[in-house]
């Protein structure tokens, strides 16, 4: 068996059951907090966001820390680390020490996506490199298909339940990875050998900076929808806490469908009016999404967003590895670019949302979509003239 497909083995489940863990921990800590510390709308956005934070100053700490130990020993690392702040969490007394808590599962959580990315894209180019990303996207965005609706049963029969299963999966999880080296030695040779044997002189695409810029917005809308918008839909619309998870599961299921699509196909490649389409139509359903009502509006044009964000990701995953030879540095920059998007969503819908109402949050997010496809034109003008 290829070193590449023995690879895949290990990582896409891991994928899987890490991004399961924090789909259900993102959904459920949202209500963990409103109930158990009666915090507001804005103090849960902060609270979201203190976790992105903290995963984008990790991206950039731990980046030659995981190069020195080893991918492997590092999402080992991390997924160890994850558990026990899980736990931890599930114990702890105040909202102080919650926050915390949070922050440094984000904080280690860098040690996991940045490596895993990094490495499942290693000596891979073209069309094979979009297949194997592909895959990728397919097995962490199954985790978030599942993980709200499995984390809004959990909630309706106890608010402790979310946090119990996430500590599970992930010791679970760090068990497993512990026992790679011993079952795929072979690949964790490999991944030392390659370490120096970088030759190939890179030949990154320009149209990684808009791709990010596209990935950037849908993270800030993601932010509202993910962190907010659960808030506005329990309290406001009196939808209960599994229906809004099976909200969240649609937008989930159609991201799938694109990622499925998405690394079978390559007309999307390094083609710039595909990115400013896809930049446009999110700007429109963004404004569009203040008019929805009720429960059956909310999974259509929440089903389209869940397209729309797949092939933003799509784009600015392939765009920004293709031709690079530090694979892992772009995986870290592309992180970072929609930690900072899910941060500003968390805190500025939060906050928008609790002032001014839900209306006035997603208006926000589309306005910022727009100035950032002003941002995308001018950058493509700079691009076209120092040819």
């Amino acid at each position: 068996m290829k070193k590449e497909i023995k690879r895949a083995i290990i990582l896409l489940p891991a994928s899987l059951i890490a991004n399961t863990g924090i789909g259900i921990l993102n959904f459920s800590l949202v209500f963990y907090m409103r109930d158990i510390y009666n915090s507001t709308a804005a103090e849960i956005g902060w609270f979201s966001s203190f976790w992105a934070f903290s995963y984008f100053i990790g991206c950039f700490v731990f980046h030659n820390f995981s190069r020195r130990i080893g991918a492997h020993r590092s999402i080992a690392a991390a997924a160890f680390g994850m558990a026990i702040v899980v736990i931890s969490m599930s114990l702890a007394e105040t909202a102080v020490l919650m926050f915390a808590l949070y922050g440094l599962f984000g904080f280690i959580t860098a040690l996991f996506w940045p490596p895993l990315m990094g490495w499942i894209s290693e000596d891979f180019e073209g069309s094979a490199l979009n297949r194997m990303m592909g895959f990728f996207n397919l097995s962490w965005s199954t985790g978030l298909v599942i993980s709200p609706y499995l984390a809004g049963l959990l909630l309706e029969s106890s608010i402790s339940y979310p946090l119990v299963f996430a500590a599970g999966l992930y010791g679970l999880l760090t068990i497993a990875l512990f026992l790679v080296p011993i079952l795929f030695s072979s690949i964790i040779l490999h991944e030392e050998k390659s370490k120096n044997t970088i030759t190939i002189e890179d030949s990154s695409t320009p149209l990684r900076y808009i791709a990010w810029m596209g990935n950037f917005t849908g993270y800030i809308i993601f932010g509202v929808i993910m962190f907010v918008f659960p808030l506005y839909a329990r309290e406001e619309l009196l939808f209960s806490e599994s229906s809004i998870g099976l909200l969240l599961l649609f937008r989930a299921l159609f991201s799938t469908f694109v990622f499925i699509f998405a690394g079978k196909i390559s007309c999307w490649h390094f083609n710039k009016i595909y990115l400013l389409i896809l930049q446009l139509l999110m700007v429109f359903l963004t404004f569009i999404i203040p008019f929805t009502e009720s429960w059956i509006a909310f999974a259509t044009v929440l089903s389209i967003f869940g397209i729309l964000f797949a092939a933003q990701y799509s784009s600015s995953i392939f765009h920004g590895v293709s031709g690079s030879i530090y694979r892992e540095k772009r995986m870290a920059i592309h992180e970072s670019v929609l930690t900072v998007g899910v941060i500003l969503g968390a805190i500025g819908g939060g906050e928008i949302y609790q002032h001014w109402g839900m209306a006035a949050a997603f208006n926000s997010a589309a306005a910022a979509a727009v100035l950032i496809f002003i941002f995308q034109i001018v950058i493509l003008g700079v691009q076209y003239k120092n040819k």
